[in-house]
């Protein structure tokens, strides 16, 4: 099964890949214009957490553009990318909420390394319930909670597979290209590349959760 899931959202990847590119690229040079343009003021400070929270809302305001598109294309009703972006803004705030909740728990499972895991792929699809089915965000991570039953495997599979990939070819450029060394051009344009492989990532979930859906989760 997850074989079928991973081969049903490269497809839709493939078929969407233009309009996928204009959302998630599209807002990431937003978002990475804005960090160049004041990372200089923020010198002085270790991380510069002001900046990395506006890229983070910028990569919320993606994850929910491509949510939409995808529920929209699945429901035959084209939603052109730009209207996607628009329309996806009343979902920052709930989705950024609903990501520091998922993260905490997450974050403090971490420390035991094997609960983290296990609360990352239960409220993995708390996104899709939150924004698909229109569930507040309690309701959201206890829907996905109850309903990722029977698809855990597939669900740390899919994701496991997916960010894997992503994170060996990050150390091979990073390694290759020096992009340690400092943030310039080409991490800028590396940054962009690699935005659409979030956009697949939120397909494959898509596609679980249509599965999951298909039998409601029980409380």
């Amino acid at each position: 099964m997850l074989y079928t899931f991973l081969k049903d959202s490269a497809q839709f990847f493939r078929q969407h890949l233009i309009a996928l590119i204009i959302i998630t690229i599209g807002l990431g040079v937003v978002f990475e214009v804005i960090f160049v343009l004041f990372r200089g003021a923020f010198a002085d400070m270790p991380y510069a957490w002001p900046l990395l929270m506006i890229q983070w809302v910028g990569g919320v305001w993606a994850s929910a553009a491509v949510v939409l598109y995808v529920r929209g294309s699945l429901d035959h009703q084209y939603l052109p990318p730009r209207d996607a972006i628009v329309q996806a803004l009343p979902w920052v705030l709930p989705l950024a909420g609903l990501q520091l909740l998922t993260g905490l728990a997450v974050g403090l499972g971490l420390l035991l390394i094997v609960p983290g895991i296990y609360f990352g792929v239960k409220l993995v699809l708390a996104t899709f319930y939150l924004i698909d089915g229109r569930q507040p965000i309690p309701d959201a991570m206890r829907k996905a909670w109850t309903g990722s039953q029977g698809f855990g495997w597939i669900i740390f599979g899919g994701y496991a597979l997916i960010y894997g990939i992503l994170l060996l070819f990050t150390q091979v450029l990073i390694g290759s290209l020096s992009l340690a060394e400092g943030y310039g051009p080409i991490n800028f344009i590396v940054t962009l590349i690699f935005k659409p492989v979030g956009a697949f990532a939120l397909i494959f979930g898509y596609r679980v959760y249509s599965e999951v859906s298909k039998t409601p989760a029980t409380t």
